[in-house]
């Protein structure tokens, strides 16, 4: 989302000419495809441990931290190479989307028009207001090898329901019709 704007707003050409490439598709099933293979190693290193006690894992889902508080044995070189590997990626893409974005409010520092900032603005907050909630509570989770027990449950439980459900949400308060009909339901027509 973060390039799809970047390319729309500072190279528009560009984003016909890739788009017509199927260029979409690739970075789709390449960010796919590496996302699976990213933690091919945390997994096989994780499925070596000895588990033993209560195998019930009192979580939400099957995170690679719970699950390493449920070995036996410590594992500090399996614990420091699955926090490497989720650092480098989470930081990794949450640097390419701020640049990104830094990139795009400078050339919409730069519209002539009022409207047209305003327009671009509202657009890449909507889209950071996602970001920020999806990557600070997703580095909490595995950035974090401290981050265990309850509090780990609701941070989970925010970057794996709370920013789906939200999701549409933010970026539909962009719509003037919706922005009027969350007026009406929250403050009543008195308001309006």
């Amino acid at each position: 989302m973060a390039l799809d704007l970047h390319l729309a707003i500072c190279h528009p050409p560009v984003t016909q000419c890739l788009c017509l490439r199927g260029f979409g598709h690739l970075l789709a099933a390449s960010c796919w495809l590496s996302g699976f293979l990213w933690f091919l190693t945390p997994v096989a290193l994780i499925s070596q441990l000895c588990f033993c006690g209560p195998n019930v894992l009192d979580h939400f889902l099957c995170d690679p931290g719970p699950l390493l508080s449920l070995s036996c044995t410590p594992a500090p070189r399996t614990e420091t190479t699955f926090y490497s590997l989720s650092s480098i990626a989470i930081f990794g893409t949450f640097l390419f989307i701020v640049c990104s974005y830094t990139a795009v409010l400078l050339a919409v520092a730069k519209v002539p028009s009022a409207a047209g900032r305003q327009k671009a603005f509202s657009t890449c907050s909507s889209h950071l207001a996602v970001v920020s909630l999806f990557y600070g509570s997703i580095m909490a989770t595995y950035v974090v090898p401290e981050a265990s027990g309850s509090s780990s449950k609701v941070v989970t439980c925010i970057y794996a329901l709370m920013t789906p459900l939200l999701n549409p949400l933010i970026y539909s308060l962009r719509n003037k019709e919706m922005k009027g009909a969350l007026r009406k339901t929250l403050w009543g027509k008195q308001r309006l």
